[in-house]
């Protein structure tokens, strides 16, 4: 084949390419995330990967004018993604704080409670908690490592707990959410703060309205806690959506950005999907604390790998 066709060819390919990966980025850029636009932004880590493709095949085709508009997409996006590589330092770990989806409440309760021991957990958030969850939990000595607690326990997916090592008082069910959302006071290292066990509506393949809802309701309620707070759970939201960033807004940082530990996607797990999305988060506001670490584990039974945030001072 003549160069010049062969470098036709590639340009057209490039811009083939090219086209999700701008789709992608003016989503997350105007936090237009209509219809599947909203699971095109949650991929945003791999549309920063893919936009190296288009950007390659611009340089092989010599068109400069698409190694510029590839190189501009590739830089915003890959932009997006670097502050969860970049952390803030160290310290003696001080309060570690976890989240588990059980998904129908059978992820493993022994497993959970292992985490817990092993990770030297203090305060653990537990979405999709059954009845039969909640005392395969008991059972296996969750109540014994962590003493403190609020367990609202439901049928199906609408059930949360908290569980606590330090302190716990003032709990409470905060109302208008599908799922049943905690809210308690914690007496932690740095002073007491307000602890939050979240897990809003997940978006649909074309129409989202509620997941809309759930998110500006859980910014407004997020936005009303007076004083230092940590919300920890299934937020169902990944950093580059709208409704997270708007969260974010309010003073909150994400565990995962703080500590720069990179990208660690939360679900889909055992499933035969490989976990490629990060809607599992726990984020602090004015509590003295800083995430050095965040690790991810995976639960038999449960759909979301476990998060654990490992806070110091600051």
């Amino acid at each position: 084949m003549p160069r010049g066709r062969v470098h036709t060819v590639l340009f057209w390919i490039g811009v083939l390419v090219l086209v999700p990966v701008a789709v992608g980025v003016f989503a997350r850029a105007t936090g237009f995330e209509a219809g599947p636009l909203a699971i095109l932004v949650s991929l945003m880590p791999w549309v920063a990967l893919a936009s190296v493709v288009p950007l390659t095949l611009a340089v092989l085709s010599r068109s400069w004018i698409l190694v510029a508009a590839a190189g501009v997409l590739a830089a915003i996006a890959i932009a997006w993604q670097v502050p969860i590589f970049v952390g803030s330092g160290g310290g003696e770990p001080q309060l570690v704080v976890a989240s588990v989806n059980m998904q129908f409440g059978e992820g493993d309760a022994d497993a959970i409670v292992a985490l817990v021991a092993d990770q030297d957990v203090d305060v653990l958030s537990v979405q999709e908690l059954t009845p039969e969850g909640a005392q395969r939990l008991a059972d296996a000595g969750l109540d014994e490592a962590l003493p403190f607690s609020e367990v609202l326990a439901e049928p199906g997916v609408t059930g949360t707990g908290l569980w606590s090592r330090l302190p716990l008082s003032d709990a409470q069910s905060i109302d208008g959410f599908f799922s049943r959302e905690i809210s308690a006071t914690i007496a932690g290292p740095t002073g007491d703060f307000t602890m939050l066990a979240v897990h809003p509506r997940a978006p649909g393949m074309r129409g989202h309205g509620m997941w809309e809802e759930e998110l500006a309701l859980l910014h407004d309620v997020l936005a009303d806690v007076e004083g230092p707070a940590i919300a920890a759970g299934d937020f169902n939201t990944t950093r580059d959506h709208e409704g997270f960033r708007a969260i974010e807004s309010l003073g909150y940082e994400d565990a995962a950005d703080q500590a720069g530990t990179g990208f660690a996607p939360t679900f889909p797990v055992n499933r035969e999907l490989f976990p490629f999305v990060v809607i599992d988060h726990v984020i602090e506001r004015d509590t003295g604390l800083k995430a050095i670490e965040t690790r991810t584990f995976t639960i038999d039974g449960a759909d979301h790998k476990a998060l654990v945030a490992v806070y110091a001072a600051q």
